[in-house]
């Protein structure tokens, strides 16, 4: 017994502290955030603002989302930011990621750098000692990295110092005298690259070509393809099972409107992930928003379970929502989509058009009055209900 109640006294404890911890966290949402050199961050905090100006010290991860966020000061967690002009010219003891914009890379960084933007740029004055990786449309690389760089931009335009190895991919590339490479230098463009005589490269200069392979016909691994059909089929199945007025109905909207079912199922394909990171960006409705995701992922799922019991009802020949004899539809009209799926010529259109499809009855049907399923000794048959 006092075994036991020890093992509860750890239990509670841990969850007491496990509590307490995440509960040490702060949700900001401002016009401007402004952390002033003597200030100094202990919590992990999100930040949502028009404008982040952090000049103190962070001791915990810091998390942001800004039009304008200058990154001047001392940051010893994790650093995550998002905005249309990012300026990080402070220290920065552990990873960093951002994504803008305009991404400018001025201070020390001692753990691993990903940037991404239109326009990323290393300044001279960065000094980074762990591994870098930037993508982007326009990419300027000036500063020291003692870490592995890899570069995938349209444009990219090398100077600094490098003490291990660089691997590029883009359009243009543009070495700048002076540059130092100590390890090898791989890359991938069209055109073959020279160095000036000023660059000094330890290792060595190689072009990559990537090679084309051909397109299969079929898929490589149907077996397993078709085990998706199958785990569709259970889900299909038990959904329809839990929901029979909502799948009913969903089928009878398809039947009747399939024009609109397909503009209503474009727009919630578009709306309703935009809608979900907007939500997202207020920082308080974090949940909502992963909830709203969630529910678009779900709807998005079961788009091709509802086609394929569309077309397999209308071969059949079924007009009706017969819930005992709904496997039979279900299955014929998964075959013939994981079928025609297999052809990789066509698979991206069907795949398109059988979610948009889907997804706008789907969609619909939470709006309109459901079916009635009323079921007999014999069948399950399907009227609207009138209101």
């Amino acid at each position: 017994m006092s075994n036991v109640k020890s093992l509860t006294s750890k239990v509670l404890i841990a969850l007491f502290l496990f509590t307490a911890n995440a509960l040490a966290i702060d949700f900001v949402q401002t016009n401007q955030f402004i952390i002033s050199e003597t200030d100094v961050l202990t919590d992990e905090t999100w930040v949502s603002a028009q404008s982040v100006n952090i000049s103190g010290a962070v001791s915990n991860d810091f998390f942001a989302s800004a039009t304008d966020l200058s990154l001047n000061g001392y940051f010893d967690g994790d650093v995550w930011c998002a905005g249309d002009v990012i300026t990080g010219a402070g220290s920065f003891q552990n990873s960093v990621r951002m994504i803008a914009r305009v991404a400018q890379i001025q201070g020390t960084y001692y753990d691993s750098v990903i940037a991404a933007g239109t326009t990323v740029k290393i300044d001279r004055t960065a000094v980074l000692y762990e591994d870098l990786l930037c993508l982007g449309e326009n990419v300027i690389v000036e500063g020291s990295v003692s870490g592995n760089v890899r570069i995938l931009a349209q444009r990219v335009t090398l100077g600094g110092q490098f003490k291990e190895d660089l691997s590029i991919t883009a359009q243009e590339i543009v070495i700048l005298p002076g540059a130092i490479i100590n390890g090898s230098l791989s890359y991938s463009a069209p055109d073959e690259l020279v160095l000036p005589p000023s660059v000094v490269l330890g290792g060595e200069l190689a072009r990559q070509f990537q090679a084309v392979a051909p397109r299969p016909f079929f898929k490589q691994h149907p077996g397993a393809h078709f085990m998706f059909a199958l785990a569709a089929l259970v889900t299909g199945l038990a959904f329809s099972s839990l929901f029979p007025r909502y799948t009913a109905t969903a089928l009878h909207v398809m039947r009747e409107t399939r024009g609109f079912c397909l503009l209503a199922g474009f727009a919630g394909l578009v709306i309703l992930p935009m809608a979900s990171f907007f939500i997202f960006l207020t920082l308080i409705g974090i949940p909502l928003s992963m909830l709203v995701f969630l529910f678009y992922l779900i709807l998005l799922y079961l788009s091709k379970i509802l086609v394929a019991l569309w077309i397999g009802s209308t071969l059949l020949r079924r007009t009706g929502f017969d819930r005992q004899k709904i496997a039979a539809p279900m299955a014929l009209g998964l075959l013939i989509i994981y079928t025609l799926t297999c052809i990789t010529a066509v698979e991206l259109v069907i795949n398109i058009l059988v979610i948009i499809l889907g997804l706008g009855a789907l969609l619909i049907a939470l709006f309109k009055k459901p079916v009635l399923v009323i079921q007999t000794p014999n069948a399950i048959n399907e009227i609207n209900k009138e209101g």
